[in-house]
């Protein structure tokens, strides 16, 4: 009334109710709401996009290089906002459809955010059902990891899942503190410690952006390791992963311990990359290679390793272990449709694993 008496109008326009269609009501009462009512980010996308959905209905889609119809422009002008917000608002909406737990998020941003990521996994996930392995994808080097991955090019690799030879020189008086504070060990310890730092190296460089590298260790390196992995470049979980070995008494148990039935890794990553599966427990039940089965004396189970790659890369992707042993990281590569490299510098082992991977195809 106030603002008719300011502008000389001696009449007003009224719309009786009664005489509205649905739609028409439906609309009046959203554009109302969107204007006065305090709206979480969620309900205000919906009620955008179905202010644009009941106008087009009511005056029909505009179609590109014909004049008339009803399209974001219109809609954007109607609200009194940008084509660009409207158009990801209304996007957004859909994507509520298709991602329900894109209502966890508190922001619109933070939604927005996680819906890109959520429609590229998809994306990436649809065009990896059509990828195919072959035995051509998988290639056992031997020499030393440094060396042989050197012959990598930066960036090419979509996981590393590795168990370094720490055990082999480190049991030995290690103690990560004084290592840190600069003593010098042995020639072997310090060797072994050297090459395994490098690999690390090597790995950063290697991997890709936004990928995961995960590492078995015992939990008296455990300090040296998180250093060594930050100090290249990674983002750790300091939280260890553990893989509890069912079904085995453990070892080393005496009146005044408890027999050791675990080992622990580390995932580490490059960047980000949401884990496949997420909401996971960070201890995994797998039995142990049973000893006449085995090639190498710390061979990690095969079920164990398909679960780490397929919850880290998608089909098609490059796994690779600088440590291979008995082959086994590569075996799981390929028995989830991922390619597989790896390095071994051992005469026996290396034969061995050569053995299983051919095997295994």
């Amino acid at each position: 009334m106030k603002a008719h008496q300011l502008l000389g109008l001696e009449e007003i326009e009224v719309k009786f109710l009664s005489d509205l269609t649905d739609l028409e009501r439906r609309e009046i009462e959203i554009e109302e709401n969107l204007r006065r009512k305090n709206f979480t980010w969620a309900e205000e996308v919906k009620a955008k996009a179905e202010v644009d959905r009941i106008k087009r209905e009511m005056y029909g889609s505009a179609i590109q290089g014909h004049g008339g119809g009803w399209g974001l422009k219109e809609t954007a002008a109607s609200l009194g906002d940008s084509i660009g917000t409207v158009s990801r608002d209304i996007r957004l909406a859909k994507a509520i459809e298709e991602f329900p737990e894109l209502l966890k998020e508190k922001t619109k941003e933070a939604a927005w955010r996680k819906y890109q990521r959520l429609r590229e996994r998809k994306v990436v996930k649809e065009l990896s059902k059509k990828v195919r392995v072959s035995a051509e994808d998988c290639e056992l080097v031997k020499g030393d990891a440094v060396e042989m991955m050197k012959k990598l090019e930066a960036e090419s690799v979509d996981l590393v899942l590795t168990d370094p030879p720490f055990a082999i020189a480190l049991d030995k008086g290690f103690k990560t503190a004084d290592f840190w504070a600069g003593k010098i060990y042995d020639d072997e310890v310090q060797s072994t410690l050297n090459t395994i730092d490098l690999v690390v190296k090597e790995c950063y460089r290697v991997l890709k952006e936004n990928r995961h590298l995960y590492i078995f260790f015992d939990i008296r390196h455990y300090g040296y390791l998180l250093k060594m992995l930050k100090d290249a470049g990674f983002n750790v979980d300091e939280t260890p992963c553990v893989w509890y070995k069912s079904g085995s008494p453990g070892v080393r148990a005496n009146e005044f311990s408890y027999a050791k039935n675990y080992e622990l890794f580390f995932l580490a990553m490059k960047g980000r990359r949401p884990l496949n599966k997420q909401g996971q427990p960070n201890v995994f039940e797998e039995p142990k290679v049973a000893p006449h089965r085995k090639v190498h004396p710390t061979e990690k189970p095969t079920p164990l390793l398909r679960r780490l790659i397929e919850q880290s890369t998608q089909p098609g992707e490059l796994v690779i272990d600088p440590f291979a042993g008995s082959g086994s990281t590569l075996v799981a590569a390929l028995e989830c449709n991922r390619k597989a490299w790896g390095c071994e510098i051992d005469d026996d082992y290396y034969g061995q694993a050569l053995l299983k991977i051919r095997g295994a195809k």
